[in-house]
């Protein structure tokens, strides 16, 4: 935590994501792209069919992302994340974390998190956390 109280969090891109929106388009266009070149076909439009909805659910998905974090930047209460117990669940070093949350203005609650591994997530470790006072559920770590 700064001195001020105030915690400082660095956390994902809050800005425009140009790869994940450049993603979202190529795969929204490739299906009709394969369309035309082929004069038509089969494989545009199953093409098509497959990634234009995948291409929009990329897109929605980085705008709401976006908007989530920008309103933990907005509203968002400073607390203090305690690790309780640390698991790994996956071979790729993804690691659940089961965290007791509380704060001045955040009433006391415990979530699960699952999340790289960071050697700061282990069990008895304190961070810095922001809390969506509207949502307890959302919120962002600081390690």
């Amino acid at each position: 935590m700064a001195e001020s109280g105030f915690v400082v969090v660095h956390g994902a891109n809050r800005g425009n994501n140009v790869f994940l929106h450049l993603f979202a388009v190529a795969l929204m266009v490739a299906g009709p792209i394969v369309y035309a070149a082929n004069g038509g076909g089969t494989l545009g439009i199953v093409l098509t069919a497959l990634l234009l909805p995948l291409g929009i659910g990329v897109w929605r998905g980085t705008g709401r992302a976006k908007r989530r974090l920008l309103r933990l930047d907005e509203v968002g209460l400073p607390a203090t994340a305690h690790v309780l117990t640390h698991e790994p669940i996956s071979e790729d070093s993804t690691v659940r974390v089961r965290l007791l949350i509380k704060g001045p203005d955040v009433p006391e609650f415990i979530t699960e998190h699952d999340a790289p591994y960071h050697p700061s997530l282990r069990a008895g470790n304190k961070l810095d956390a922001v809390v969506d006072p509207d949502d307890h559920r959302d919120f962002e770590l600081d390690y």
